[in-house]
């Protein structure tokens, strides 16, 4: 199936993945008087982050795609984490972003994170429409379930 606004965010969403791993060395970059304690609450944060997606994308199992359409013939994930997010692999991309940016006190880098955000938001809205489209029970799901972390948002 032909989709080019998907493909478009798939690479936006590999762009800001490039720029927010390299905001700390722009200009406002890291803050070099960050108190210590920013890297441990930082690397806590990526390090949820990494475990959400990766506990996310091994649920997913053959449905995992980075395209927002559902593969064809696929199913429609609701157990696991998916039972408490309807997103949890750009939430677990946002918490190590956000971790990322937290350790480097790096103003240009929670910039960036600010706008992966957006891309997740705009992304993860046309994906439901799809989900809605295919899975009669979408929409019930969504309504019961968090977007991108669990408990959280």
């Amino acid at each position: 199936m032909d989709d080019p606004l998907g493909r478009r965010f798939v690479g936006l969403q590999v762009a800001l993945f490039v720029v927010v791993g390299f905001a700390p060395w722009l200009p406002l970059a890291a803050d070099p008087a960050a108190p210590p304690q920013a890297r441990w609450v930082g690397q806590a944060l990526m390090l949820a982050g990494v475990l959400l997606a990766l506990v996310a994308g091994l649920r997913l199992g053959r449905n995992l795609t980075p395209f927002p359409r559902p593969r064809p013939g696929g199913e429609l994930v609701t157990a696991g984490v998916y039972a408490f997010a309807r997103h949890p692999i750009y939430g677990g991309a946002l918490l190590l972003a956000i971790g990322w940016s937290v350790a480097q006190s790096s103003v240009a880098t929670l910039a960036a994170t600010a706008l992966l955000w957006l891309l997740f938001e705009a992304k993860s809205r046309y994906e439901e429409r799809a989900l809605a489209d295919t899975y009669p029970a979408y929409p019930a799901y969504a309504a019961a379930t968090r977007r991108f972390v669990p408990f959280v948002y």
